[in-house]
Formats: C-alpha cells, structure tokens, sequence
C-alpha cells in the first residue's frame, strides 16, 4: 500500500536510527512530525521538506508528559491526524547492581524514563486519536536484540549460516546486554508488555503495533558507547540506520492486515531486511485476528 499523505511521528529523530527512519518516510511522501532534545531537530524539519512531504519538529524531552501532549497535539494541529507512530528516542548508560541510591535513582529517571516511560507515554497520547479517527494506524517501538537472542527465545531463531553465534564454540549468544545494563535491558524488555496488550486490544480497530529489535547499528547511542573512538573492525561489522528505515518502510506497507505483536530482530548475522513473520507463539492468533474478533474487520 502506499504511505503517501499519510502522517506520522518520529521521537529521537535527530541522529542516528530515528533520523533515517524520518528520512525514509519523507520520501515516502509521508508528512512527518519529528521530535529531539537536541538542537539539531531545529534544521530537519527544513530537510525533510526538500525530500518531498510537510514536516514540523519540536525540542521535546519523552519523558516529559507536558513536552509529549505538546508534540501530539501539534502534530494534529498541523497535519489533521495521526496514521504513525515510531517511538525510536532512546539513551543508553552504565548501571551495575551494587550502584549507590542517588546514582541508581538518576539513571532509572534517564534511562526509563526515555527508554520505557517515554515510549508508553506517546502510545497512550496517539492511541486515542488513532480510536477516533477510525483508519487503522502502525505504531513501532524501538527495541533492542537483547531481547530476542538466542537465549531468549531460541524458538524463534532461524541459525542463519551468517550468523556468529550459530556455532557450538561461540554460542549461544547470551541474553541481555551484560551484567551493566540492568535498567537498559529492564527498560527495553518492558516493551514487551505494551507490544502484546496494545497489540491485542488494538487490532480490531487495524492499528498494529511491532517492535524493531536493534543490535549494532551505527548511530549517535552505540558511538558513545565505544566514546566516540570504535576499532576499524568494530565499525565495519555495524549495520547501516539506512538499511533499517528501508525495512520500516516496508512494514508499514504491508497495511492494515499485516503482522502485529511481532518483536522484529535485527542483530549481527541477519540480513537488514523484513523478514517474513514469524508464528505467534507468545499471544494467540486468535487474540489479534480481526476476522475472530469482535471488533471492525
């Protein structure tokens, strides 16, 4: 289907994953609200433009219940309705189990409050207005591979031959981030809670709601992850925010009867392409068929 005058936002869409995702989808002839609490959101608006759609941006902090009624609400204003949602704002730091209280009260407020707080926040100010306006909708939440490696869960692994961890004495790939990332891997796993129930309740009205579940990915977070100075060989082996949004495109057009409740995976040794959907094995198929529901079709 196409996507052309359709209308979306992209959180975090200054750098990296969310500025290619917004990108994509001008091109697409998508109009396109993006949002940032970095300065440079101040010049893409302008950009995405050129590429051919209208565009808005906002100065705006996710976590932030007022920034993230000021950003729906404008984006309404500006454009009629709401058909996208891409909750790609996103931070990563270090926190260990045995960080002191003040540290550890810090990084939940940063790290949850943009990872997970920030992503349920915009779903619950689109929701409603996706209800109203009646035309189905995509929301796509920006995950991580932690979520889906081959520890958790290995059902659903295909063991591509390109993948590193497919032989004995490199694998399994361990679950999760390391013993560092406690509140970042909480935070992104938490998404699976809204992925599953939204997914449900939301499917007889056709708004799907997916997860892109990102490994290494050249982009502003997984830079400063390395302090900005990565080995040649760690570089080269990233995948491209280009090839993402490509695949995001191609998920939203699959339209309203495409795949939903689906943790889509993106990790070294994947292809950085929409794969097929996989069997739903964590939500019954029968929970997001519109056609067993008692919703519209």
């Amino acid at each position: 289907m196409s996507l052309r005058g359709k209308n979306a936002i992209v959180t975090g869409a200054a750098v990296g994953l969310g500025n290619a995702y917004a990108k994509a989808l001008a091109l697409e002839g998508v109009n396109v609200a993006v949002c940032d609490i970095r300065e440079d959101i101040d010049a893409l608006p302008q950009e995405l433009e050129t590429l051919g759609a209208g565009a808005i941006g906002f100065r705006a902090d996710v976590a932030n219940p007022a920034d993230v009624r000021r950003v729906v609400d404008g984006t309404r204003e500006a454009f009629g309705s709401i058909d996208i949602l891409i909750s790609n704002a996103g931070v990563w730091g270090a926190s260990v189990a045995d960080d002191d209280l003040d540290k550890s009260l810090a990084d939940y407020d940063r790290i949850v409050g943009t990872n997970l707080k920030g992503e349920y926040l915009f779903g619950r100010a689109v929701i409603p207005i996706m209800l109203e306006q009646g035309t189905g909708g995509d929301i796509v939440n920006i995950a991580t591979d932690h979520m889906v490696t081959c520890g958790a869960p290995n059902v659903i692994c295909p063991n591509l031959p390109t993948c590193p961890w497919k032989h004995p004495e490199n694998g399994p790939r361990p679950t999760g981030g390391g013993e560092i990332m406690d509140l970042y891997d909480a935070a992104k796993w938490g998404l699976n809670g809204l992925l599953f129930a939204w997914a449900k309740a939301l499917r007889p009205h056709n708004i799907r709601v997916n997860a892109f579940c990102m490994g290494a990915t050249d982009s502003y977070m997984l830079r400063s992850f390395h302090n900005f100075n990565p080995s040649p060989e760690e570089e080269a082996s990233w995948m491209r925010a280009e090839d993402n949004a490509r695949a995001l495109i191609d998920l939203l057009k699959e339209g309203p009867t495409g795949r939903t409740a689906q943790n889509l995976n993106f990790c070294v040794g994947r292809p950085v392409k929409l794969e097929p959907p996989l069997p739903d094995k964590y939500i019954l198929a029968s929970s997001i068929n519109p056609a067993n529901s008692q919703g519209r079709a």
